[in-house]
């Protein structure tokens, strides 16, 4: 069978060619850290105030914006695969804990029924199926249909207090098995999702979790950082 890139649609054995792979910025644990809130030009620029760690596979800049356009846009789950499978990787060569659960960050009804499937969910599912960690699909739920990519940092947060809020149960279940295996006290949860710009709805959603569970680590693994115009990052890619 014939393959060709998913990037510059050339013949390819792989779903992205070697040529395009290589044009990318991956964030490298040993130059950047494995938390990425500890690293300045990550770190400046989101809202992290309720949640302990930051993972990133990338900047949200070409060629790695056309991969997460193509899983959210046009149905590309091979996209999805190569993200998330790009991503296990990375996580094996962590030193940060394995946690408990994914939690796939929330789309709205409307933009499920007109997508058909939730992002964060399928990259939580490949994750899922390599690592090994369970997924909790019903620990949150998004209200309404608004987005968000054009509004102001203030706005999303206005946004992201109106719209989101934890199911019923949330991560009980996983955390009352958790403590029968004595393993309670340190549980990890990892908020999963594809792009993330001013970090107000991954730590919107952390502030939630912290409130229903105050001894909650929360990790937030996201696909693509997009940077501020006037970031150091750009001149690294």
């Amino acid at each position: 069978m014939n393959l060709s890139c998913l990037l510059c649609y050339q013949a390819s054995p792989t779903p992205v060619c070697h040529w395009c792979e290589d044009d990318i910025f991956f964030f490298d644990d040993t130059l950047h850290g494995s938390n990425l809130l500890q690293y300045g030009p990550v770190a400046g620029h989101v809202k992290h105030s309720h949640y302990d760690t930051l993972s990133v596979l990338g900047l949200h800049t070409w060629p790695m914006s056309s991969l997460v356009h193509q899983l959210k846009f046009t149905h590309s789950l091979t996209a999805g695969k190569v993200l998330s499978n790009w991503f296990v990787h990375k996580r094996r060569q962590c030193t940060l804990s394995v946690p408990n659960v994914l939690l796939p960050i929330p789309i709205s009804a409307w933009r499920l029924a007109t997508r058909h499937y939730n992002q964060a969910t399928l990259l939580c599912e490949s994750i899922s199926n390599e690592l090994g960690i369970p997924i909790n699909q019903s620990w949150a739920k998004r209200q309404g249909f608004s987005v968000q990519h054009h509004l102001s940092k203030m706005a999303r947060a206005e946004n992201a207090n109106r719209v989101f809020k934890l199911s019923t149960r949330c991560i009980d279940d996983e955390i009352t098995a958790a403590q029968s295996n004595k393993d309670g006290n340190n549980f990890t949860v990892a908020v999963v999702d594809d792009v993330l710009t001013t970090g107000v709805t991954v730590n919107t959603l952390s502030k939630r979790l912290k409130e229903r569970y105050p001894k909650l680590r929360i990790q937030v693994w996201v696909a693509t950082f997009t940077p501020p115009p006037n970031s150091s990052l750009y001149q690294k890619t």
